[in-house]
């Protein structure tokens, strides 16, 4: 009975910090791919991919405090944030050859907020709560 007991809390607190560690690196926020449109790419010419396209980027929001982290080398990259009620850019900044980049947000109000990064190729969008 005593192993049972010893087995079931283990489990338990191996499962509580699995949960604290994913709940600490915050809200993952969905970034969408979208070729710049200065390509000259045709859609109808594009071959079809039928799998996962790597994403260069990852962004995640905790406390209002959004990090960037980027998987590839981007030489410039542009982190553009704004305001979806209003429309208005409440941040925008350009970076050179980031790995990490980190946005503070914390003198803004709850509202429902995009946010776009681009490169010279590509540009991924967002949007999310705060």
């Amino acid at each position: 009975m005593k192993k049972f007991l010893f087995i079931l809390i283990s489990f338990f607190a191996w499962g509580m910090s699995t949960y604290a560690q994913n709940f600490i690196q915050g809200l993952e926020i969905t970034l969408y791919k979208d070729i710049k449109k200065d390509n000259n790419t045709d859609q109808e010419n594009v071959p079809k991919t039928r799998s996962l396209i790597p994403q260069p980027a990852h962004a995640y929001l905790c406390n209002k405090v959004i990090s960037v982290s980027f998987k590839e080398v981007m030489p410039t990259v542009t982190i553009k944030i704004v305001k979806e009620d209003t429309g208005e850019t409440v941040y925008s900044q350009e970076y050179m050859s980031p790995a990490t980049a980190f946005v503070d947000l914390t003198l803004q109000n709850s509202s429902t907020y995009y946010i776009e990064i681009s490169s010279d190729d590509t540009c991924l969008q967002g949007k999310f709560i705060i």
